[in-house]
């Protein structure tokens, strides 16, 4: 009995040391089980099968791991974590016209070389116009950085938004009708939410595609932060802001 109980504890343990790299990104809440969950070095990520596309990525940043930098690599690979039949490969992009563009940016995610090789895994993109992921989408993602240095650490979560009615290029990876992306200080208790048509945008629009993250939760069907307290969460989600 007492081997088992060690068995049980050792295994116990095993799960939560596990839990624990990925919870650096998912402390604030799990927005969805998805298919299968992804634990990186930079992000977690809540993969879609059907549609081979990540419903979410959440990170954790801090002012210190923005600042740091290991040169970017462009070695986009197909992840073998995921399997077989759903996994997403580069070739399915090919002469697509469309990008394979980031949800947690190789931007922020360059404070250590394996953070920055693993944000080019295939779970981490989604189809993008190229004047959406080069132009609007590049902008928020370095207004994200900027904010992090000026709040000292933040919580972000981002991915696509279905319609139902997306068409898919390559072998079935699917065409997100709009992205969004919500984002929370922990030590203001403040969070701001976008949701952005999948489009050519300009950084300067960026203002006019803020919502609450109660409407990105409606409709997306997730759920963030929900380890916050209810009272807190519930406030958060309903403000509206004009910038931060």
């Amino acid at each position: 009995m007492k081997h088992l109980l060690f068995a049980i504890l050792s295994l116990s343990l095993s799960i939560s040391a596990s839990a624990a790299i990925c919870n650096q990104h998912l402390v604030k809440g799990t927005p969805n089980n998805s298919d299968q969950i992804l634990c990186r070095d930079g992000y977690a990520a809540g993969y879609n099968y059907q549609n081979k596309v990540s419903n979410w990525v959440a990170y954790h940043i801090t002012k210190e791991s923005v600042n740091a930098f290991y040169k970017r690599s462009n070695s986009f690979r197909t992840d073998k974590d995921l399997p077989p039949a759903f996994r997403a490969t580069s070739s399915d992009y090919s002469k697509s016209g469309y990008d394979r563009g980031h949800l947690a940016p190789s931007g922020t995610m360059d404070f250590s070389q394996v953070a920055m090789q693993q944000s080019f895994l295939m779970s981490n993109m989604a189809p993008q116009l190229p004047g959406f992921n080069r132009g609007g989408w590049k902008g928020l993602e370095e207004k994200v950085r900027e904010w992090a240095n000026t709040y000292n650490e933040l919580y972000v979560v981002s991915g696509p938004i279905w319609d139902g009615n997306e068409t898919y290029i390559g072998n079935g990876v699917y065409i997100p009708h709009r992205f969004y992306k919500v984002i929370l200080d922990p030590t203001a208790n403040d969070a701001i939410a976008f949701i952005l048509p999948h489009r050519k945008i300009s950084s300067s629009e960026l203002p006019s595609f803020i919502t609450t993250v109660d409407e990105v939760e409606q409709v997306t069907q997730l759920d963030f932060f929900s380890a916050l307290p209810d009272s807190v969460e519930n406030d958060i989600e309903a403000q509206t802001w004009n910038m931060w």
